[in-house]
């Protein structure tokens, strides 16, 4: 069984290739916060809304895949998720 076959079983494909978009950059930036010696909210925030956005497609992808307690549990924690994004640019915005 081929890494491509595991990871697309039973998953929306263009939902799965975006969310794959999404982590490459989460990566980065995630290395970039680690690296530097500063704390930057900024990066913090940006990593927060690149993970609101996976969860918000992995919401739909079980939504359309009829998984409705999981697809809300998602929604709720992309809710949760970009509340705490808006503390965190009032906090750097101050």
């Amino acid at each position: 069984m081929k890494l491509s076959d595991r990871f697309f079983k039973n998953r929306v494909k263009p939902i799965a290739i975006a969310q794959l978009i999404l982590v490459i950059p989460l990566l980065i930036i995630v290395i970039l916060t680690f690296t530097s010696n500063t704390v930057n909210l900024f990066y913090t925030a940006v990593i927060q809304i690149l993970l609101a956005i996976s969860m918000f497609l992995t919401g739909i992808e079980q939504y359309m895949l009829k998984n409705k307690w999981q697809a809300i549990t998602f929604f709720a924690l992309t809710l949760f998720i970009i509340f705490v994004v808006i503390q965190t640019f009032y906090v750097a915005s101050i």
